[in-house]
């Protein structure tokens, strides 16, 4: 390794590893600094009597076009999930439904009229590039009051756990608005997007890291060598000259500097012209609640898991089946499920107590499969801050610091807390900030 880095990494969650490890693809040469003794941050997966529990994020989907690369490199061992993988369900009206796609129209979960709006959509005014509407507000605008309402809950409870009539979907689901932007049409834009894709690229599926996201956490890690440095806490990041200064347990330099961490803490090491603006980030506290047991006793469908609608009458969010889409989740002839609580969707709900949330859980996961549980394993893990909410007003808070960074080259923030959310996410901003940082150094 040269003299100095070319980037030190502050945070060694999933962000700052993938930042690292896409750098030391491409041949240079960074450095991660890591205040705890391990890697992963919230990818902490609970390894308990033979149970897998991931706390976060278990899965992701592959090949992708940025996240494949740095997985290879590492040598990563990620395996496809279970082939049931594919089938989701939504339990909304006290009836459990299996929703693939157009198929579900098919089904009583939307009615005939809700049904028969879908067919308006082509037509359908477009807003001005850039507005920054609700997910909510845009799906009704473009699907009908119905379907709008159905699939803007599904999407905010299933990846932000979040409000729908709050999150931004340009913030949030960038992928969406590229459509209307494009072709004017959510259907038209997904027919020009299916006609330009090869025939031969294949199709993305359901991949996990069999031994816990901490292990593939660990395994970027170390393919870092030396310079992963853990239990290096970091004090202040500092402008010396054309370098930036890292200080904490001892005093490291380079011309780039990525800090990947939460913004609330991001806001403690960085300059003192980001603080405000940091401090003002928003995320939503969730309880994430394992069930396992017997397969006798915690029976479990065959797929990925469930979704609630909004007029569910629960207040679980969403319930994985860990053990069928995973093997290797749950012991031998037994069931692993975890449920999600909490978030902006439903605040109030973590006032309840470990114990009452495991009674709430199991009530409620029994109501949507029809049948009762008795579990003999059961954990409850709390995230707070929790999850970053992508809220109407979250694209000017990010020109705001874009504006600020204008004023810092060669400072980088990274993370979900604010344009990544999701592990290949996270990996697209990796090559975005990899392509930086090598160019300056």
């Amino acid at each position: 390794m040269s003299e100095h880095p070319d980037v030190v990494v502050v945070g060694a969650g999933l962000g700052g590893l993938l930042v690292a490890a896409e750098v030391a693809r491409r041949g240079g040469h960074p450095l991660v600094l890591e205040a705890g003794p391990v890697s992963g941050g919230v990818a902490a997966s609970v390894h308990d009597e033979n149970y897998l529990l991931e706390p976060a994020a278990g899965s992701f989907l592959l090949p992708h076009p940025y996240l494949t690369p740095i997985l290879e490199s590492v040598g990563a061992g990620v395996v496809p999930a279970e082939p049931v993988a594919h089938r989701r369900y939504v339990y909304d009206r006290g009836e459990l439904f299996e929703f693939a796609g157009p198929t579900s129209l098919a089904t009583r979960l939307v009615s005939t009229r809700g049904k028969l709006q879908l067919f308006r959509e082509p037509w359908v005014q477009t807003q001005k590039m850039n507005t920054d509407e609700s997910l909510r507000s845009f799906l009704e605008r473009r699907l009908g009051p119905e379907v709008g309402r159905m699939g803007a809950t599904l999407m905010a409870h299933g990846v932000f756990a979040g409000d729908p009539n709050k999150l931004s979907v340009r913030a949030a689901f960038p992928a969406i608005t590229a459509l209307e932007d494009i072709a004017g049409s959510l259907a038209r834009g997904f027919l020009a997007r299916r006609r330009a894709r090869s025939k031969d690229a294949p199709r993305a599926k359901v991949h996990i890291a069999p031994n816990g996201m901490d292990e593939l956490a660990s395994e970027l890690a170390v393919s870092l060598g030396g310079n992963f440095r853990p239990d290096w806490p970091v004090n202040s990041v500092q402008r010396d000259g054309g370098e930036w200064v890292i200080i904490g347990r001892g005093e490291e330099r380079a011309p780039s500097v990525v800090v990947a961490l939460a913004p609330a803490k991001a806001a403690q090491v960085v300059p003192e012209a980001f603080t405000p603006l940091l401090n003002e980030a928003h995320a939503a506290p969730v309880a994430v609640v394992g069930l396992g047991g017997h397969e006798a006793d915690l029976p479990v469908l065959s797929g990925f898991g469930v979704l609630t609608g909004p007029d569910c009458g629960l207040r679980i969010l969403g319930l994985l089946f860990e053990s069928s889409y995973a093997l290797g989740r749950a012991p031998a002839h037994h069931h692993l499920l975890k449920g999600i609580y909490g978030g902006d969707a439903d605040p109030t709900v973590l006032a309840l107590s470990d114990d009452d949330l495991v009674a709430l859980a199991i009530e409620e996961a029994g109501q949507i499969l029809g049948m009762p549980f008795q579990p003999t394993w059961t954990r409850v893990i709390r995230h707070t801050p929790g999850i970053p909410q992508y809220n109407v007003g979250h694209l000017a808070w990010l020109d705001r610091l874009d504006l600020i960074s204008a004023d810092f080259p060669g400072l980088h923030l990274a993370g979900w807390g604010y344009r990544a959310m999701g592990v290949t996410s996270l990996a697209q901003h990796a090559a975005a900030l990899a392509d930086k940082v090598l160019a300056s150094s």
